[in-house]
């Protein structure tokens, strides 16, 4: 076959797999404004499709609209068939679905073993909330052994990239002293400070207990060392 006759079918096909890419796109994207407009029937007509085409990140939507109920009667067990379709395409955020519903035995029962395997998987693919479950396995999970050490590295992670709810529990964690000899006052006021500047506003309970045994110079400091960790995007945050 020539040369330029074999090009021009390579470019039909390329040309043809874009169209569809782009069809794709355009049909998820208007599954994602139905569902913020509140049409939920509307969201599913437009990702059901695209997920019995294989799409994983419709795959896991239509696992969350089944597992929430939205537009449809409340299903666990098609959310997670759902959400193990996308989580074997590697999705981190269906794997770390699987690990919730694990995690907080719904459909299923409750097996923090069974999570944390899942919530690892999709960490390994960096995803912070998966980093944040998995200090909250190791920290305090009913049935499974606490791992103080292993939950403030988790936290800390997590921390550092940005997540409230780990920035909450790190601060917590070394206020109290928990995987340590000690606690550490400074360190949890500055991060408790952090979570309260990305919308946890009961970490003030915490930076005001660890303020009680700081000095005016070293909250002075700890401040300071917030606003570093902020305009550094905790580049140079300490842990």
């Amino acid at each position: 076959m020539p040369i330029n006759v074999i090009r021009m079918i390579v470019g039909l096909v390329l040309s043809f797999s874009s169209t569809i890419l782009i069809a794709q796109q355009e049909n998820f994207a208007a599954g994602l404004a139905a569902k913020n407009r509140g049409h939920y029937a509307t969201a599913i007509r437009a990702w059901r499709p695209l997920a019995e085409q294989g799409l994983a990140s419709a795959q896991n939507n239509m696992g969350h609209m089944y597992e929430e109920g939205l537009g449809v009667a409340q299903d666990y067990a098609e959310a997670m068939r759902w959400y193990r379709l996308a989580a074997n395409a590697e999705l981190p955020e269906a794997q770390y679905n699987i690990g919730l519903l694990y995690y907080l035995g719904y459909g299923v029962s409750a097996n923090p073993r069974e999570a944390l395997r899942w919530f690892r998987i999709a960490a390994e693919q960096d995803l912070v909330d998966a980093e944040y479950m998995l200090g909250r396995v190791f920290h305090q999970t009913e049935g499974f052994e606490p791992d103080p050490l292993e939950a403030r590295r988790w936290y800390a992670m997590a921390s550092k990239r940005g997540h409230a709810d780990a920035q909450f529990m790190y601060a917590f964690m070394l206020q109290a002293g928990e995987g340590a000899d000690a606690g550490d006052p400074y360190r949890a006021y500055v991060w408790s400070k952090l979570a309260e500047h990305n919308g946890k506003i009961d970490a003030q309970d915490i930076y005001n207990i660890s303020a009680l045994t700081l000095s005016n110079s070293e909250i002075a400091r700890a401040d300071e060392q917030v606003l570093v960790c902020i305009s550094s995007t905790y580049e140079s945050c300490i842990e």
